[in-house]
């Protein structure tokens, strides 16, 4: 039997494969992402579920991500607690990203309109300085351009302007930030967080 064969749906091989990687993801999502640490937290992210990580750039506790080799966290950046990270077609996250708790970035859904309930999504960007506050959700394939900020509790549906301030279910642009640069870095962390 081929091997290409024996990775088929419902195969005994892909079987085993499937529980290993959901085995490794239940890993980091419940063991991992609650060890109070940042410093070993980062470690076991960068090097047992395979994040991309830059410098000083802060996970905080209970964190949950899906497909975390797919997800890739630039320099300066800090991910709130509770957030969850849908990395299973991709996220981009630059540099200076500030992400509040309950965040949810999502890249993956279902084709309502299919008989099959197939999935759809696309990769989600988020550029250098962007701000997405608490409880906030972003959906899946958009881009959040430079220096954007997505305000408490919004659903943002589709990609923003540079600059911009977005609110609302769904979120719309209310305005535009009065600075077009930020010097500030969104490298903090609180202790045991």
């Amino acid at each position: 039997m081929r091997f290409e064969e024996q990775l088929k749906k419902n195969s005994p091989l892909r079987k085993i494969i499937d529980y290993l990687r959901f085995l490794h993801m239940a890993i980091g999502n419940h063991i991992i992402s609650r060890i109070p640490s940042y410093f070993l937290r980062k470690i076991l992210y960068k090097y047992f579920m395979f994040v991309k990580i830059g410098k000083f750039s802060h996970i905080q506790m209970r964190v949950r991500m899906y497909s975390p080799h797919k997800i890739k966290i630039g320099n300066n950046c800090s991910i709130g607690n509770n957030s969850l990270l849908d990395g299973r077609r991709g996220i981009e996250i630059r540099n200076n990203v500030d992400i509040a708790g309950y965040v949810k970035i999502l890249t993956l859904g279902h084709n309502l309109d299919s008989p099959l309930y197939e999935t759809i999504g696309a990769t989600v960007t988020i550029k250098d300085h962007v701000s997405i506050f608490t409880g906030a959700s972003v959906l899946p394939g958009l881009t959040l351009e430079e220096g954007s900020v997505i305000a408490l509790d919004s659903v943002l549906t589709k990609s923003t302007e540079p600059w911009g301030i977005y609110a609302g279910n769904p979120a719309k642009l209310i305005r535009k930030r009065k600075v077009n640069t930020i010097t500030y870095l969104h490298n903090y962390k609180r202790y045991f967080h």
